[in-house]
């Protein structure tokens, strides 16, 4: 038995040994891109996955070391090693990232682009009951054409991913003259002046 456990601390120093000398020895081996080109992607970059990764690797030209490049971004030593590995091997295109797993779209792609049309079509063209495409009325409209039942929220979601953002309507007073409005804003202006100056 405590011969078992003695050959068991061997075994497991040795392999403790072995992952530190190797840590040490890992090192970028691509030319390029060199550290400005990483350093100008890590800036320009918009996801944050891949920013992220070239973050690492721009401190890798720098440090040299897995291990303190781990700590500075907070990331285990075996994510470092496994991006520059990929660095090395693949290049820049195999860093970018898998895509992220989660349930797949509800809605097939040509679905979201007959979507998409109808979003750029007035409601009321289309013979809807409202007059503008907020999450409620998508979902309502979704399920209505594709038989579809997405919530609020995920239509919220569809309707960013199909580039579509959030735009409050701005009220329009028909009777109102702007030359009046005009010269109210003047002669508001004019006496907030005036009262300054007297105090």
């Amino acid at each position: 038995m405590v011969l078992i456990l003695y050959h068991a601390r061997i075994t497991l120093f040795q392999n403790l040994v072995h992952a530190v000398t190797f840590m040490k020895k890992l090192s970028i081996k691509r030319i390029t891109p060199d550290h400005d080109k990483l350093v100008e992607l890590y800036k320009t970059e918009k996801n944050s996955r891949l920013k992220e990764r070239y973050h690492a690797l721009a401190l890798m030209h720098e440090l040299k070391s897995c291990y303190k490049v781990a700590k500075i971004m907070k990331r285990s030593d075996v994510t470092i090693q496994s991006w520059v590995k990929s660095f090395n091997t693949g290049g820049l295109p195999a860093l970018v990232p898998s895509a992220s797993p989660g349930r797949p779209s509800r809605l097939s792609m040509d679905q979201k682009e007959e979507l998409k049309k109808d979003v750029l079509t007035h409601p009321r063209k289309l013979g809807c009951d409202f007059s503008n495409w907020k999450g409620k009325n998508v979902s309502e409209h979704v399920k209505n054409k594709f038989g579809v039942l997405l919530k609020v929220r995920q239509c919220q979601y569809l309707l960013h991913e199909l580039g579509f953002t959030l735009q409050r309507p701005r009220y329009a007073f028909p009777k109102a003259n702007r030359d009046d409005q005009e010269q109210f804003v003047q002669e508001i202006k004019k006496r907030s002046t005036i009262s300054t100056q007297t105090i």
